[in-house]
């Protein structure tokens, strides 16, 4: 795909229109002055399957982290941060709606029909929040919010710019297990001429690249020009960067796990499985991505006005290559990914603003991804945002006191069988199976979940059976069939 100034003007133009769109639009969403002064821009990175162990910053042993450990030490660091679900798309959802898996749309990777569960037109996302509130808005990487022709579509979701992989499946069956050839028509592009060119690498035989560095190449170009455009001066940014590691992933058109995480000739001298290897060449790509990003977001004209934040959509998972357990990837909780367990459910979360946020600060506070649906719109300034079933984290991260009082945490899982788990304080249910028994675990007290305490504890139990039933909404899509 050749550069060409026509397309590029045009584009150009688009933005402009878009600008005095933003600024001059009708009453919606409350909105102040659009300077990047008063209002940050935005950018929240998103690991894929990444542990909340596999980073130094949170007790890694065998190999490091430097670009998102200095991430953590220049910012806030969340020791209790939380998955919007056991699985990819609800995870991904939830951080986009700010919805708990109790009340989304998307409430696991496919359907009882097999497919994939679009996004409706009634289904506010972020972007759309931001967009009206007169942010610039991009999304790069895994989408995993509808498919194509459908009302889930990232254009048709308050996004402006677009790059990336529409469907989970085009990430996990087909697109970066091996550096190897890809098919650019995976690769969809939405009014990105001025921002994301080259990207096509291996068209007409040129080399190809990871998904990973295609992703990093169109945040970097963003970075570069977005901000420098003449009118954009007094217009924030938005940007999701989506990445597609380290999850392995799967051969396509079967269930085999990929031999490709990574080089694993970065590791090669180390004495551990080669699968393991290349797991950790993995996690160090996304390292370095952050660094040559972190590198742009430190000129001065960005780095006071710019929040950055890093997590994962799931804990790590175990797919018959790797064991979590390997590197101590989950911590010291039981379980990994699609699990209701602590393990399960753990992610990393770092969120540095420099000359706002404490660096080297720490939050016990327990959160999770639909947080970033309130705490982006309070950054932004929204003052009649959708209400959502997250709490602003703002508060926290300039060190003040929360200003809401966080009544549960919610989680239900549909694959193979509906499961369900809630927090409340300290306190953590799980129950296995519809209508089974719910288990309790005491998290201070028992971080592992070792000991099942509900027989001792009758009354939170009881407790905690009221909040399910009011955590959870029905669902025409996500049904539960009970004996």
């Amino acid at each position: 795909m050749n550069f060409n100034r026509e397309n590029w003007l045009r584009a150009a133009r688009l933005e402009c229109a878009l600008w005095l769109l933003c600024v001059f639009s009708p009453p919606g969403f409350a909105q102040q002055p659009a300077t990047s002064q008063t209002r940050p821009n935005i950018v929240i990175i998103l690991a894929d399957d990444l542990g909340w162990g596999d980073l130094s910053c949170y007790g890694q042993k065998k190999f490091s982290t430097p670009n998102l450990d200095r991430l953590a030490a220049e910012g806030m660091r969340f020791t209790q941060a939380y998955a919007g679900g056991p699985g990819g798309a609800a995870s991904r959802g939830a951080l986009f709606t700010g919805k708990h898996t109790g009340h989304a749309r998307i409430r696991g990777n496919y359907g009882p029909d097999g497919h994939p569960v679009a996004l409706r037109g009634e289904d506010t996302t972020l972007t759309e929040v931001l967009k009206r509130a007169g942010y610039h808005t991009g999304v790069i990487g895994k989408w995993g919010l509808g498919g194509d022709g459908t009302s889930g579509m990232p254009e048709k979701k308050g996004v402006d710019q677009w790059l990336g992989l529409i469907e989970l499946r085009h990430a996990t069956n087909q697109f970066p297990a091996v550096v190897a050839r890809y098919d650019p028509k995976q690769l969809i592009l939405t009014n990105a001429a001025s921002y994301y060119q080259p990207i096509y690498e291996n068209d007409g035989g040129r080399p190809a690249r990871h998904a990973q560095d295609v992703f990093t190449f169109a945040a970097s170009n963003y970075f570069r020009i977005y901000p420098a455009a003449e009118f954009n001066k007094f217009r924030p940014f938005f940007l999701h960067l989506a990445f597609t590691l380290p999850n392995a992933g799967e051969e396509p058109g079967t269930n085999t796990p990929v031999k490709y995480l990574g080089s694993a000739a970065r590791f090669a001298k180390e004495k551990w499985p080669a699968a393991e290897q290349r797991k950790a060449a993995a996690i160090a790509h996304i390292d370095a991505s952050v660094g040559q990003l972190l590198k742009q977001l430190d000129d001065p004209k960005l780095a006071e006005h710019t929040v950055v934040i890093f997590t994962s959509d799931n804990a790590a998972q175990k797919d018959g290559l790797c064991n979590p357990e390997f590197f101590n990837s989950n911590g010291p909780f039981r379980g990994s990914k699609g699990d209701l367990t602590e393990g399960g459910l753990r992610v990393p979360l770092l969120v540095r603003w420099p000359k706002r946020i404490q660096p080297g600060t720490t939050s016990d506070q327990p959160v999770a991804l639909w947080d970033l649906f309130a705490t982006a719109a309070e950054f932004a300034g929204v003052k009649d945002a959708p209400a959502t079933d997250g709490i602003s984290l703002v508060p926290a991260l300039l060190g003040q006191p929360q200003k809401v009082k966080r009544e549960l945490l919610y989680w239900e899982r549909h694959e193979p069988q509906f499961q369900q788990a809630i927090r409340a304080g300290d306190w953590k249910g799980i129950r296995a199976m519809p209508d089974g028994p719910l288990e309790l675990f005491h998290l201070a007290r028992d971080p592992g979940e070792a000991r099942d305490v509900a027989a001792d504890y009758p009354a939170i139990v009881k407790h905690l059976e009221a909040l399910l039933k009011s955590a959870r909404s029905e669902s025409t899509v996500w049904r539960v069939d009970k004996k």
